[in-house]
Parts: C-alpha cells; structure tokens; sequence
C-alpha cells in the first residue's frame, strides 16, 4: 500500500481550507434544513386553519341552507337539499342524526336509519369526557381522519332546539328539549393535501437549489480569498525551503496575506543577502587556500632548489679549488714556451705550428680559468663589497656594455627608470653582473629583432624592483622549472660558448643581496625577468669586503 495517498488525505482533511470550506457547508446546511423543516411546518398549520376555518364557514352556509327545511319539517325537501348539495360537490358528504345518534339523514342513502358509532373518530371528541356538543369550542368542532384512506376534515354542527322550531305550528320539539341533533358534515381535502405537498416539494427544491448555490459561493469564495493565498504562500515557503531564494510571494489581495506575505518577502531578502555573503565568503575563501596554496607550492620548490644551489655550490667550490693551482701553473708554462720559441732567430714551419699549439694551450687554460672563476661566484667563495648604489646607474653601465650586441641583434632598447629610486646596499659589480647576464640572454633569445625592456620602480618602502623583458621566443613550463639549474642550457653546439653558468650565477647572486627573482614567459610572447632587491641586506648577510 502506497503512504502517499493516505498521508494526502490527511493533510487535506486537516487543512484550512478544507476545515472552513466543510465547516460553512455543514453550518448553511444544517441552517437551510432546519428552516425548511419550520417553513413546511408552518405551511402545514396553516393550511389546517384554513381548511378549519373555511369548514366552519360551509357548515354555517350548509347549517343555514337546510335551516328552512327543518323549521318546516320538510324531509322531503330536506333529503332533496341534502342531495342536491353532495351532487353538486362530490368531495362534500352531509348527514344529520338525532341526539341518540340515529342518523335521519344522509348524503350516502345506506347510512339511513343507522346509528352512528359513538367511539369512531368521527365522534370521539364529543364524546371523550361527556361533554355537551354545545359546551364544545369551535376549534374542538372539526377533526381530521381518513375515510377510505383518503383524507378528510369532519365539522360537526350541534342542532338546538330554537324558540321558532318550540313554537312552531308543527310543535314536532318540545321546549324542554335543548339539543334536537348534530349536522355533521365531512370535507375531503384531497386535493388540498396533494397542493400542500407539491408547495412542500417545491419549498424542498428552492431549499436545495438555494443550498447548492450557497455551496457554489462558498467555495469560490474560500478558493479565491484563502485557498489560492495559502497555496502561494506554501510554494513560496517550499521554494526557499529547497535553496531558491529569489521566490516571492505575489498574491496582495486580501489584506492579512498580503501582510504575512511581505513578512515572508522580508525573510526571503535577509535569507538571499545571507547566502549571497556565504557564498562570497566561500569562494573567497577557496580564492585565498588557492594563493597560499600556490605560495607554499612555490616556497616549496624555491626551497628545493636553493638545497640544490647549494649542494651544486659547495661541489663546484671543491672542482674550482683543486683545479685552479694546476690550471694556472699550465697557463704560465705556456706562456714561457711561446716567449722562449718567439726569441729563436729562425722561425721555421715547425716552430709556428709549436708557437700555435702553445697559444691554443694558453688560451684554453685561460677559458678553463674562467670556468673555474664563475664556479667560485656561484658557489659564493668571493667576497661582496656592500656600498650604496643607484641601481638605474648600473642598469645604463650594463646596457651600454652590451649596445654594440644590442645593434648587431636589431634589438631596441626601451627604458623605463623610475627618477625617484632609493640607493641600494649592494655589490654593485655583481648587481652589474647579473643585470648583464639577464641581458645578453634577453638580445639572444631575439634572433630577428625586437624589444628589450628594462624598467625599475619602487616596490615598497624596503626595496626596489628590477623588470627586464623581451619579445623573443619565450619557453615553456618544463625549460623555466630548471633555467636557474647550474649547468643547464638552452643553446646547442653552434650557438656560441656557455655551460649554462649565466642564470645560476644570477640567482646566486640575488640571493647574496637577500632578494628574489621571478619569471614569466610563454613559447612565443617572450620572457620577463623581476628582480626584488631590498633596500638594506637583513642581518647577518654579507659585510663589506
């Protein structure tokens, strides 16, 4: 068994609208039923009195018309009278019957000479307790009872003995004799019967159309002016219950719901600004993990590689330091031999092909030596002189050492020096250096010409940063992981000299002064290089050499 349908019903039983549609139906019915009920009943009674009444006023008539004929003691005019009247009206039946209850005459020629039953309805009331007819009121002189199962109303007139009918010449009564008999004529009422309940049925009719149109108005009434309200305000309510904050209610007819409505409106706004500020908040929230995220992400790998820096600088200071003797003592002798061959008075081919061999030594050596001097710069195994420096002098000194190779690469210089820059700290000979190594990779990296562009700013009140950028080739996410890498390069066999020294070098040197270097680039938009160098080196840094 399904429990929807049955938890339905009960909610539409326990309903408002349901509880005032049924109650006001109920309450007009029951309303509209008892006023029938009074209305038919009235109707009833005084249908009676009427046929009462209108009984009396024909015996009377009737009383009056065959008064003549029994002053005269005319029976022969009197049985005609009496059958003349009852075939002139079939539903009027007369009889007329002695004070021992003999009928003398009647409108049924059967009844004539019987004697009338003193314990039938027709007859009870006047004899119930004794009573003389005459003692009888005129409400007690009519009765109804049904003759043949039809229904009749019976008037009974008492026949007194007049002083006319005592003095009469036909003496037939004496005067000592008060009630001379009983008139007692019976009316049926069938047809007022078979009105009465027409009027009855149709009273009923009215009532019930009158009941169903009041049921019409009500339920219009109820479904427009609370049904339809209540809906809307239990959808609205539903709809904010499932996280649709935008519903409002919309439904302003009737005052109170319009009232409770702009209070669930109300509710609504302060509930839709509340989510609307939970979801800020959220995704702010997500915003700031995802930068710290990416902080830590970065702090992480700058810590890798300042571990591997490090290990790189102490291995290379071993190299340079255990080379460096042996790689000057062969620079020295050879440059002996070649002074010692270049005084020989005969030059033959042979001491050409020596004197060259010498020199390729020398100048070998000489490399190896240089080598081996930026082995020691990397692995910060010389000495920094900290002085104050402008920083934009340096960037002019580095660029006009380098504008012969700037012209030859059709590369175009774009400056952008802030005026106002604060003197810096530092080893202007290294900062010099590493602005120069950042450049020359900036020229190299625009084959067929382009941009380079340095800028320097303000970066807070304890530093000053450093932009240099090129329009070149640019890399890509894997080559810029490990461009700070000793020994890493870019560059192939017919590309010029380099072991990959130039940016390991750069980055040692940053981190001499305390500061940091970043970059950006992307295969084809170019590179950017930003320098952060503070102000004053942190304590415990390099002193002055």
């Amino acid at each position: 068994m399904n429990p929807q349908p049955a938890a339905m019903r009960r909610w539409r039983s326990r309903s408002l609208t349901f509880r005032l549609t049924g109650t006001l139906i109920i309450a007009l019915a029951l309303l509209l039923a008892l006023t029938a009920v009074v209305q038919v009943g009235l109707q009833e009674r005084c249908a009676r009195e009427a046929a009462r009444i209108n009984g009396l006023a024909m015996s009377e008539t009737l009383y009056g018309a065959l008064h003549t004929a029994m002053l005269n003691n005319d029976r022969e005019g009197l049985h005609a009278s009496v059958r003349n009247i009852t075939e002139h009206d079939p539903d009027v039946r007369l009889r007329i019957f002695n004070k021992e209850g003999n009928i003398v005459f009647s409108s049924e020629p059967r009844e004539l000479g019987t004697k009338v039953d003193m314990r039938s309805e027709a007859c009870f009331k006047c004899h119930q307790a004794d009573r003389p007819i005459s003692k009888l009121p005129p409400g007690d002189r009519t009765r109804s009872f049904e003759v043949g199962g039809k229904p009749a109303m019976g008037v009974i007139l008492p026949i007194d003995n007049e002083p006319a009918c005592s003095n009469a010449s036909c003496h037939a009564h004496p005067a000592s004799k008060r009630l001379l008999g009983v008139l007692d004529v019976t009316l049926f009422v069938t047809q007022l019967e078979r009105a009465r309940r027409q009027t009855t049925l149709l009273m009923l009719g009215a009532t019930g159309g009158v009941l169903l149109l009041v049921v019409g108005v009500v339920l219009f009434v109820v479904r427009n002016s609370v049904h339809r309200p209540i809906t809307a305000l239990t959808h609205t309510l539903a709809a904010l219950g499932m996280g649709d904050y935008s519903a409002r209610y919309e439904n302003g007819e009737i005052s109170e719901f319009a009232y409770l409505g702009n209070s669930v409106n109300k509710m609504a706004q302060a509930l839709e600004r509340a989510n609307a500020e939970l979801v800020g908040w959220a995704q702010t929230l997500e915003h700031r993990v995802e930068e710290k995220t990416a902080e830590l992400r970065q702090a992480q790998e700058q810590m890798v590689r300042v571990e591997r820096m490090a290990s790189l600088g102490k291995l290379a200071a071993v190299v340079a330091h255990e080379i460096n003797n042996p790689l000057a003592s062969v620079v020295t002798y050879s440059k002996v031999l070649m002074r010692r061959w270049a005084t020989r008075a005969k030059a033959g081919d042979e001491t050409k092909e020596n004197l060259q061999i010498l020199e390729a030594i020398a100048s070998e050596s000489t490399r190896c030596g240089e080598i081996v001097s930026n082995l020691l710069l990397f692995a910060r195994r010389t000495g920094s002189r900290m002085e104050p420096t402008d920083i934009n002098q340096v960037i002019d000194r580095a660029l006009f050492l380098i504008k012969h190779k700037m012209d030859l690469a059709q590369a175009r210089p774009d400056l952008s020096l802030a005026a106002d820059l604060p003197p810096v700290m530092c080893d202007p000979a290294q900062i010099e250096q590493a602005v120069l190594a950042l450049c020359i990779n900036a020229v190299e990296a625009m084959p067929n010409g382009g941009r380079l562009i340095v800028r320097t700013t303000v970066a807070d009140p304890s530093g000053v940063r450093i932009v240099i950028e090129d329009t070149g080739v640019g890399m890509d996410e894997d080559v810029r992981k490990h461009i700070f890498e000793p020994f890493f390069t870019t560059k192939g066999e017919g590309e010029g000299r380099g072991l990959g020294l130039g940016l390991a070098v750069v980055y040692g040197i940053v981190q001499r002064h305390n500061g940091t270097i970043d970059v950006a680039s992307e295969p084809g938009q170019g590179t950017r290089f930003t320098l952060f160098l503070p102000l004053a080196p942190a304590p415990g840094g390099e002193a002055s050499g």
